[in-house]
C-alpha cells in the first residue's frame, strides 16, 4: 500500500536548482497507477493549484514509481491481490479497500473496489512517452480513472492506446513503447531519484525542489505548501 497522507512537510534530500531570472515554482510528483492514495493525492494537488493564486506560474511534472514489480503481467481482482500480498483474509482485504473508497467518494471521485490489478511497468514507461510530448499528467489521470472507475481491460493495449490518442500521442509511437522496452531506463532513474530525495512510497511530492511531502495530503495542506515554497522562492 501507498504511503498515506501526513500532515508535516520534510525536506527533500535534493540539489536546489541554480538561482534563475524566474518566479516560476516547480511542483514534481512520484506515483504509480496502481497507487489508489496517488489518485486521490493528486486529485488533491490539482485543487489546490487550481485555488491558489500563483496557478499560472507552476510547472507541475509527473514521475514514476513503481510500487510493486513483482506484481505478474496477468491481470487478476483487487481483493486477491491484496490477500495474498498482506497476507490477510479476503474480509479484511474488502475492508481496507472500502476506507480508501470512502476517502475517494469524499472527492468526488469514482472508486471500484473489484477492479483490475495488473503489472504497472508498461503504463509508467506510457507516462514518460507523454511527458515527452507535455501530456504526462494528464495520460496518468486518464489510466487512473480507466482503473479505478472499473474498467476490466484497464491494462489493456488498446485502452492504452486510445487513451494516449485522445491526448493527442501518435498511436504508432505507443505502440513501438507497448512492443518494446522503450523508457525502461527512464523509470528506473525515476525511482531512483526518488529514493534520493527521501522517499519510501508514494504519491510523493517536492515543491521548489526543497519541501518533500510524503503520502497524499490534504487540499489545505497541498496549500500551505504551495505557498510555504512560493515565499522561499521570492524570499
Amino acid at each position: 500500500m501507498a504511503a498515506r497522507a501526513r500532515a508535516h512537510l520534510v525536506p527533500a534530500i535534493q540539489k536546489a536548482a541554480p538561482d534563475m531570472a524566474t518566479t516560476r515554482l516547480t511542483i514534481d510528483v512520484w506515483a504509480d497507477v496502481l497507487c489508489p492514495w496517488c489518485y486521490i493525492g493528486e486529485h488533491r494537488l490539482a485543487r489546490a493549484i487550481a485555488q491558489s493564486p500563483h496557478a499560472n506560474d507552476i510547472d507541475l511534472t509527473i514521475h514514476t514509481f513503481e510500487l510493486d514489480p513483482a506484481v505478474p503481467a496477468t491481470v487478476q481482482p483487487t481483493l486477491d491481490y491484496r490477500t495474498v500480498k498482506y497476507g490477510i483474509t479476503r474480509i479484511q482485504a474488502r475492508a481496507m479497500e472500502t476506507g480508501v473508497a470512502g476517502q475517494a467518494a469524499a472527492e468526488g471521485l469514482p472508486y471500484t473496489l473489484d477492479r483490475p490489478v495488473s503489472n504497472t511497468f508498461a503504463m509508467l514507461r506510457l507516462v514518460h512517452l507523454g511527458n515527452e510530448h507535455g501530456v504526462g499528467w494528464q495520460y496518468m489521470r486518464a489510466m487512473q480513472a480507466e482503473l479505478y472507475g472499473g474498467n476490466p481491460d484497464a491494462f489493456g493495449h488498446g485502452t492504452l492506446t486510445v487513451l494516449g490518442e485522445r491526448l493527442g500521442l501518435p498511436a504508432e509511437e505507443i505502440r513501438d513503447v507497448l512492443t518494446t522496452d522503450r523508457y525502461s531506463a527512464a523509470v528506473r532513474a525515476d525511482h531512483a531519484a526518488a529514493v534520493a530525495s527521501g522517499a519510501s512510497g508514494v504519491p510523493f511530492t517536492v515543491l521548489g525542489r526543497r519541501l518533500g511531502i510524503p503520502g497524499a495530503a490534504t487540499v489545505r495542506q497541498y496549500t500551505a505548501a504551495i505557498d510555504q515554497a512560493w515565499d522561499q522562492l521570492n524570499g
